[in-house]
């Protein structure tokens, strides 16, 4: 709902997206933008969305618990794939072929590939792996940039395992940093970027200093966790006027309009 309330402002001044990327959640939101999804037909999918799609599971208890640690993540991904290609073919936007422009593709995303423990950019970068990025599902790449790790089980394509792109790059800003058109990047975050912590923290390679030649929006998330479902809907308002207010006052700073 924060990148609705962005999205909102911008169009009602006339503002339309040209190329879309995005990680994990903001992976989601590229992939709606894409496919010719408006602010209002945006906020009608989260109103209606049920956060239990999310979080299917089998099992209870002790039982969740060793599926967890067996599985190496509580949850499934499948669920909410599956309704992301619905909801991207009522637009009929399903391949990334949908979504290209003579040679260049509009939307990118970042996954990570866990044995490698490297980035991997969405589509072309599937090339690497014996795969023809046209006709690969936009739904199956959101859900490989979206598998949290040990929230969501890492997604696997037959021996290759992936999960959350921003274990390795969580804000993407320079997937269209050659093109003539300025890129305007929402980050999810009142503060600095923080470096990951872990086995893959020499993986992350975008500082705060490499960052000042964009133009970066931060928005207030009021303290809501990325997997926090329920408690996001419940102030779903209050994310949507964070998002409006804070890409207002970007413009009214710095271009005073």
């Amino acid at each position: 709902m924060a990148y609705v309330g962005v999205m909102r402002f911008l169009e009602k001044r006339g503002f339309q997206f040209h190329k879309v990327g995005g990680t994990s959640v903001g992976a989601v939101f590229a992939s709606l933008i894409a496919a010719g999804y408006n602010s209002y037909e945006i906020e009608e999918l989260v109103n209606d969305f049920n956060p239990g799609i999310l979080t299917a599971l089998r099992g209870s208890g002790p039982e969740k618990i060793i599926n967890g640690i067996k599985n190496k993540g509580y949850y499934s991904i499948v669920n909410f794939e599956k309704y992301l290609y619905s909801v991207l073919k009522d637009k009929k936007k399903i391949h990334f072929k949908d979504v290209k422009r003579g040679e260049e593709y509009l939307l990118k995303m970042i996954a990570t590939d866990v044995r490698k423990r490297k980035e991997v950019i969405l589509p072309e970068g599937l090339e690497a792996y014996g795969i023809n990025p046209d006709s690969f599902r936009i739904a199956k790449a959101v859900a490989m940039s979206c598998s949290i790790p040990f929230f969501f089980q890492p997604y696997k394509i037959g021996e290759h395992i992936f999960c959350d792109g921003g274990v390795v790059n969580n804000f993407p800003i320079t997937l269209f940093s050659d093109d003539e058109i300025p890129t305007l990047g929402f980050r999810l975050s009142s503060g600095p970027l923080k470096k990951a912590k872990g086995v893959f923290t020499k993986l992350v390679k975008k500082e705060e200093s490499n960052l000042e030649k964009f133009n970066i929006i931060n928005i207030d998330t009021l303290g809501i966790k990325a997997t926090e479902f329920e408690k996001g809907l419940e102030r779903r308002l209050d994310l949507y006027i964070s998002g409006y207010n804070s890409i207002r006052k970007f413009f009214y700073e710095r271009f005073r309009c």
